[in-house]
């Protein structure tokens, strides 16, 4: 795992948005169409995958994040959280490494809409 590679994997973001977090010196991957369906590992590396192309349907914002310290992450997030609201956010582990971006994508907004209901009634 590449965890020395500091990133952030972007997805739906605008191109302001994403020139607000690489002007803190943090490098900006953004995931387009054309790469959905590659491993977060291979993103991560550079590699390219011509045949990765899938026409997601989802208008979501998503932020991975890859390489950061703990106390690097609650400052970014702190930070990226003062101009992005809503989305999903997560970090790369040694498991999701050679999960597909749409795959993750697609568990992350699982895992949200779960929290959310498990949330009804408690208040």
């Amino acid at each position: 795992m590449a965890t020395n590679n500091k990133c952030i994997l972007a997805y739906g973001l605008k191109e302001d948005e994403i020139k607000k977090i690489e002007s803190q010196n943090i490098k900006v991957i953004e995931i387009n169409k054309n790469m959905t369906l590659m491993t977060l590992e291979d993103i991560i590396n550079g590699n390219k995958n011509e045949d990765s192309y899938d026409e997601m349907q989802l208008s979501e914002k998503a932020l991975i994040f890859n390489g950061f310290k703990d106390e690097q992450l609650k400052v970014t997030i702190r930070y990226i959280r003062s101009f992005i609201q809503g989305g999903v956010l997560a970090v790369s582990t040694a498991q999701n490494y050679k999960w597909t971006f749409k795959y993750l994508l697609e568990h992350l907004i699982e895992e949200r809409e779960w929290y959310k209901e498990q949330q009804k009634g408690r208040k």
